[in-house]
């Protein structure tokens, strides 16, 4: 008898649903956009309204979905808020479905969702074009700049359109879903919920909700666990770069191929993602180095060439995330995009804020 893990992708979403079948198959990202309708203090990516009205191009989408469904994972379209330009999402999804390569869901904010009539008509067009389920963010920093009604209405006819098997999103009721929001739209709260619950410390996180951390010794990072938590404990980032083992892998606007956000890996445009994981993703100098010694054997490169190092840092990933900065400017290859990160400063490593 087959293993779950064995049976192909869209036979284990028809049979198990979206939800369940992420945590069989995990997942595979079209990463539509770096532009949000929201600018979240924990975003990975950094993620705002302010950065480039840019998404990936219908030639481009059409590829890269073809390049991730070759993956045997579940696939999505996330940002970014991906809605922010639903007339060519819609477009891409429906010409996606016409060659057997529609995404499985899709990710969202909600904060699109304005009105019952606009919540039903758009979920409806997507699960006839192909799509088969939604995640909704959920958590206190989504909610502390989106209504919390968008959410709820957005929860309620996704489950409509979808069923429940097929939404992935928080099961709160009305009056605890405000509790979260005011969680995050309080410092005190939120100062509370970053210790008990600390996100990964990369992107917006790394630089807005570090400090809410108290730094510890690096010899004491290595047994932190990595963004998707797996036995492994040895320091190195081998989890998270293995390409049977690791969580998720985007494809980004560019091309750009991440498993972690920031380190890149290699373009979709000028190798196929299939081919760039059959390599183990041993691409460049950085990406072999996170992947075999982690943050660590980053930190003695950075060293070498005149970092100075903290006496303390909150986590294993914002070790790496303060590393990766002052690096940037010596492999723009491998640590971007800006969007990530902000311009290339030609004096050193800062980060320049948007």
């Amino acid at each position: 008898m087959r293993s779950q893990s064995d049976v192909p992708v869209d036979e284990v979403v028809e049979r198990e649903g979206v939800a369940r079948a992420i945590g069989i198959k995990h997942v595979a990202s079209l990463l539509y956009t770096y532009r949000c309708t929201i600018a979240c203090r924990h975003c990975l990516f950094s993620c705002s309204p302010a950065q480039p009205p840019l998404h990936a191009s219908l030639e481009d989408g059409l590829e890269f979905l073809e390049q991730l469904h070759a993956t045997d994972r579940v696939v999505h379209v996330a940002g970014g808020e991906a809605m922010i330009f639903y007339d060519e999402l819609i477009e891409l999804w429906r010409r996606a479905d016409a060659r057997g390569i529609a995404p499985h869901f899709l990710e969202t904010n909600a904060s699109w969702c304005t009105s019952d009539g606009l919540a039903i008509e758009r979920f409806g067009e997507l699960r006839d074009a192909g799509a088969g389920g939604v995640l909704i963010s959920c958590d206190p920093y989504h909610l502390a700049q989106v209504d919390a009604r968008a959410y709820l209405r957005a929860r309620k006819h996704a489950i409509d359109a979808f069923g429940p098997e097929n939404v992935i999103t928080s099961t709160a009721t009305p009056a605890e879903i405000e509790r979260i929001a005011a969680i995050g739209q309080s410092e005190v709260l939120l100062r509370e919920y970053v210790r008990e619950h600390p996100p990964r410390l990369v992107g917006r996180a790394g630089e807005k909700l570090a400090g809410l951390l108290p730094g510890r010794p690096v010899r004491e990072l290595a047994f932190d666990e990595l963004w998707h938590p797996v036995a492994r404990r040895d320091g190195t980032c081998i989890s998270e770069f293995d390409p049977g083992e690791m969580w998720e892998i985007h494809i980004d606007p560019y091309g750009n191929v991440q498993t972690c956000c920031g380190i890149i890996l290699g373009n979709a445009r000028e190798e196929p993602l299939p081919a760039i994981m059959k390599d183990g993703f041993n691409s460049n100098e950085v990406v072999s180095m996170v992947r075999e010694k982690g943050p660590f054997g980053l930190l003695d490169m950075a060293i070498d060439l005149g970092y100075q190092a903290r006496d303390g840092y909150p986590q294993k990933c914002n070790l790496c995330w303060e590393v990766r900065k002052f690096l940037r400017p010596r492999f723009p290859e491998a640590l971007g995009p800006d969007e990530v990160y902000g311009p290339i400063d030609p004096a050193g490593g800062k980060r320049h804020e948007r």
